[in-house]
């Protein structure tokens, strides 16, 4: 049975509620790229987050049955969770202590990140080896 677009959908909704009850209005990340950085405001990141979140729930709504494994939809929800998790605390920890948190997030949010490439690949892997009958 299908609960993965349920999870994400859920996700969608918690982030959402998050940005417009608990982030600041005016809270503003900054993000430091290849020297430089960048400004975005807190509560749109999390609205991107959420969006993404909806994209997912959409996706395994639709092509559930052509993956190849249901763990992997799994993994890739738990891993989209802690990168949520890892966004939405470095922008608010990093007005107290910017030089320790750039070192310990930046490892974490690549491999999050690449983690996300569980969906592609579930997928295609499903439709490779037949997994359905479409």
């Amino acid at each position: 049975m299908n609960k993965l677009y349920a999870l994400f959908f859920l996700l969608s909704f918690l982030l959402f509620l998050f940005s417009m009850l608990v982030v600041p209005a005016d809270a503003i990340a900054r993000i430091p790229f290849q020297g430089d950085q960048y400004v975005f405001p807190e509560r749109n990141i999390v609205w991107v987050l959420a969006l993404t979140a909806l994209v997912f729930a959409l996706l395994y709504l639709f092509t559930f049955k052509f993956l190849q494994s249901s763990r992997w939809g799994y993994m890739h929800f738990i891993c989209f969770t802690f990168l949520s998790i890892n966004i939405i605390s470095y922008s608010f920890l990093q007005r107290y202590a910017m030089d320790k948190i750039s070192e310990l997030f930046t490892g974490s949010m690549a491999i999050l990140f690449w983690m996300q490439l569980i969906y592609p690949i579930n997928l295609l892997m499903g439709l490779f080896r037949r997994k359905s009958n479409f």
